[in-house]
C-alpha cells in the first residue's frame, strides 16, 4: 500500500525539517531525522483530518517507489512512506434540553 511520501531535509542552523512534496502546507519539525518522521506522522494525520473538516481531501498518495527519487531530487537526508488510514466520519447530535410541565427547561 502506498502512503504519503516525507522527505527529510537538513534545517541550516541545525534540527530537520520532514515535508510532503504532495501536500501543500503540511510540514513538520525534529532535533533528529527520527524525530522529525515521528512529528511528521502525527502532523500528516492532523492536516488530513483539518482537510476532511473544511470538505477537502487529500491528493492520491504516490507509489512508495518515488522515495527514492525525490529524496535524490530534493537533496533529502531520508525519505519515508507514511499512511493515513481513511477517516470515519463523526456525527455529533445536538439535543434540545428537556422541558418540565409548564415550559420551563430541566437543569
Amino acid at each position: 500500500m502506498d502512503g504519503y511520501i516525507a522527505l527529510v531535509l537538513r534545517v541550516p542552523g541545525g534540527g530537520y525539517r520532514a515535508v510532503f512534496p504532495d501536500v501543500d502546507g503540511c510540514r513538520a519539525e525534529g532535533r533528529s531525522v527520527e524525530e522529525a518522521l515521528a512529528n511528521a506522522r502525527t502532523e500528516i494525520k492532523a492536516h488530513a483530518a483539518r482537510t476532511a473538516r473544511n470538505g477537502g481531501s487529500l491528493p492520491p498518495p504516490r507509489p512508495a517507489s518515488d522515495v527514492a527519487a525525490l529524496s535524490a531530487k530534493h537533496g533529502a537526508v531520508a525519505g519515508a512512506c507514511i499512511h493515513v488510514r481513511p477517516l470515519s466520519v463523526q456525527v455529533r447530535i445536538e439535543r434540545a434540553p428537556k422541558t418540565v410541565g409548564g415550559g420551563e427547561r430541566e437543569k
